[in-house]
């Protein structure tokens, strides 16, 4: 096997990490080939990933809800790029608070391996992710796990919570409106999010622009209680707007 498809396949294992699919075009997408290279790649035998219904997945594992695995996986790229601002802001010695959702992962991504951090975190795709940082010390809030959206829950996290002051608080959201706030799709990510952002030094928004405009069924913040927001270039020059007459810095 030459060296870039190699390459390719410990890329394409280290996005699954903690995803149960990726779809076809991201994959390519994220690789920086096309997709008939991916579809190449995992013909015959493919170092335990295959392609299923559109989707890159692990090979043995059951058929993921391809709706759901889809919803979770647009916008890579901006992504990505939200991911890289974000992991810009963290000092060696910071404690930081990093929220589940599909965006959040890829600040830690982003964040070198050689960083000294400690992360409090709530959720498995964001554990799986911290776990490869050799020099992050993870305090995770632990309970159980809600497969719906990998979220642990627990009545003993609370205490956890209150107990550490974060130098940020990333938090991720499924709808950000001017006239609903700040919102996410299970009422069991709130209160969590609720806690951290009272006691973190600085609250970030990481929400790529798909969320503006959108109102899901669980609030939790308005954008005044978040001092920083990180998107992507495709915000409107109204919703721009709107982020910094809420007071946030916004970074895109």
């Amino acid at each position: 096997m030459d060296s870039k498809k190699s390459e390719r396949f410990k890329a394409m294992h280290k996005a699954l990490q903690g995803e149960a699919a990726v779809h076809l075009r991201d994959m390519a997408a994220l690789l920086g080939v096309s997709e008939m290279t991916v579809r190449r790649d995992l013909v015959g035998n493919a170092h335990g990933l295959r392609l299923l219904g559109g989707h890159v997945t692990r090979s043995g594992a059951p058929e993921p809800d391809y709706q759901v695995a889809e919803q979770d996986q647009r916008n890579i790229a901006e992504k990505r790029q939200i991911g890289v601002l974000a992991a810009r802001l963290v000092r060696p010695g910071d404690t930081i608070f990093i929220d589940c959702g599909t965006t959040t992962p890829f600040i830690i991504d982003a964040l070198p391996e050689e960083l000294e951090f400690t992360a409090l975190c709530n959720s498995l795709n964001v554990l799986l992710k911290l776990q490869q940082k050799p020099n992050c010390t993870v305090i995770l809030c632990g309970g159980i796990l809600d497969r719906r959206n990998m979220v642990f829950e627990s009545r003993a996290e609370a205490g956890i919570i209150d107990g550490i002051r974060v130098a940020w608080a990333f938090i991720s959201a499924a709808g950000v409106s001017a006239a609903h706030g700040v919102t996410c799709y299970n009422l069991n990510e709130v209160e969590v999010k609720r806690r951290v952002m009272a006691r973190a030094q600085t609250c970030v928004l990481v929400a790529d622009h798909t969320k503006f405009e959108q109102v899901r069924a669980a609030h939790f913040a308005d954008l005044a209680d978040f001092q920083r927001v990180i998107s992507d270039a495709g915000l409107t020059p109204a919703q721009q707007q709107m982020i910094e007459e809420g007071g946030a810095t916004l970074m895109m």
